[in-house]
């Protein structure tokens, strides 16, 4: 028994040193205050202003000017303040833990070889620091001094912070402004057609009024489609570029005479114009503001809600048949033409006979006619380069209530392959329209068949 008592005491007593050992030692990846020296010196926000970042043999020199960012080379502009911000505090912030390898072979796997991140901190021309930032896992960022070994631990510092191109550094911003400031906006387009729109300034202290009215347009926009300057507004307000064109020519880009012309102007007296001029290559367009020499290139994506034409401000509207009020869907074509009717409440393939149909099809079909829109207008509407000479589809649909019908003609693809050319019964336009819309309707035969 005394044996065990002792040898319990013995036992217990190495646990209490063990424990005593591991609280007074330093974790694996910590080091005690003061012992390890550090690689860089203690850095604040004050004690350096410039930064020069190198990705790819391409460097990109940032400065820090007040609270504002620039970029000096390769090219002297904005910086975005947010980006440039991100970077600048992470240097501040930047501290070290202990050293991960001394071994040259291990470079590349930690992203810290002679290609990889570099960075170089500056004091006006004095070089305080110049290291490749590499890799960054479990809270750590693998550092190298350019020609040192020894690759560090760094802390409060991440590879993403600094790892970006000339063309990330910079400010995309195009336009920008208070959305619910803008009172007044004009489109004017290359063939002479202007719109003018106003909001109304709040009366008594009162909130603004929501809608855009037309106060002068050189065509007809009744129907008004009231999403138009709403959309464009909301773009204008915080539009940012896809890329830079430096040094494109007014040849090529157009903005000599620019395809359309927006101004917005603001409560505060302030406006803002933008210039939007040719198309480059398959997807990309020429922006540029008019008191501004940068030119930008910009998405078609990007563009699409305030690349509106004066016309492109009337409704496009082709059809808004509620799906319970279709009575009959007639289409016509070369290949696969059908009549669908409703005589009840259930629905029957007139025609071709012989075909057992799948009601449900139906229904999907009947309510392909609720509030069916155009995406714009077609900027050529002879009929050759629509298709409408000879069109692929007659869609005849009927309606339960009375005058509601719609009869439309599907022409050819539009450029895009996106979209049909389509004309409503009655109207003179021509409208660009999704094609999942159309090819909703126009279904093969065997897919209304019931399986």
């Amino acid at each position: 028994m005394y044996r065990k008592t002792l040898l319990a005491g013995l036992l217990f007593a190495g646990l209490i040193l063990a424990a005593v050992f591991l609280m007074r030692s330093p974790e694996k990846g910590t080091r005690p205050v003061g012992e390890t020296p550090r690689p860089i010196a203690k850095l604040t926000a004050d004690s350096f202003d410039t930064l020069e970042v190198t990705k790819n043999k391409a460097t990109t020199i940032l400065k820090k000017e007040g609270d504002a960012f620039k970029i000096a080379k390769p090219v002297a502009c904005a910086a975005d303040k947010e980006s440039a911000k991100s970077a600048f505090d992470a240097i501040a912030k930047m501290d070290f833990d202990n050293i991960i390898s001394d071994q040259k072979s291990r470079q590349t796997e930690l992203e810290v070889g002679d290609d990889g991140l570099r960075v170089a901190i500056k004091k006006g021309d004095k070089l305080l620091a110049d290291f490749r930032l590499g890799k960054s896992a479990n809270q750590f960022t693998m550092l190298r001094l350019e020609g040192k070994d020894e690759v560090w631990a760094a802390t409060n510092i991440l590879k993403y912070q600094l790892d970006k191109s000339t063309t990330d550094w910079r400010d995309k911003t195009i336009t920008a402004f208070e959305e619910k400031d803008a009172e007044r906006l004009q489109v004017t387009s290359k063939d002479g057609s202007k719109i003018v729109l106003t909001k109304p300034a709040p009366t008594d202290g009162g909130a603004p009024m929501t809608d855009w009215q037309v106060v002068e347009s050189t065509v007809k926009v009744e129907p008004f489609d009231k999403t138009v300057p709403s959309g464009m507004v909301s773009q204008l307000a915080t539009w940012k570029t896809n890329d830079f064109a430096d040094g494109a020519k007014p040849e090529d880009t157009g903005l000599a005479s620019p395809e359309l012309t927006v101004t917005v102007s603001l409560r505060s007296g302030k406006q803002q114009t933008v210039l939007l001029g040719k198309k480059k290559g398959d997807d990309d367009y020429y922006v540029k503001v008019a008191d501004n020499p940068q030119v930008f290139l910009v998405k078609k994506y990007n563009l699409d809600r305030l690349n509106k034409r004066p016309l492109e401000f009337r409704d496009k509207t082709l059809c808004n048949l509620k799906s319970e009020e279709v009575t009959e869907v007639a289409v016509t074509r070369e290949k696969d033409s059908f009549t669908l009717a409703k005589p009840g409440n259930a629905w029957k393939l007139l025609k071709p006979a012989g075909i057992t149909l799948d009601e449900s099809k139906a229904t999907n079909i009947a309510g392909a006619f609720s509030d069916l829109k155009g995406q714009s207008f077609a900027e050529d509407n002879s009929l050759k380069v629509t298709g409408l000479a000879k069109p692929t589809a007659s869609i005849a649909v009927r309606s339960s209530v009375k005058g509601h019908a719609c009869q439309l003609k599907v022409g050819s693809e539009a450029s895009d392959k996106n979209n049909y050319y389509v004309q409503a019964g009655g109207q003179p336009y021509v409208f660009v329209v999704n094609k999942w819309a159309i090819d909703r309707v126009l279904v093969k035969l065997d897919d209304l068949k019931k399986k």
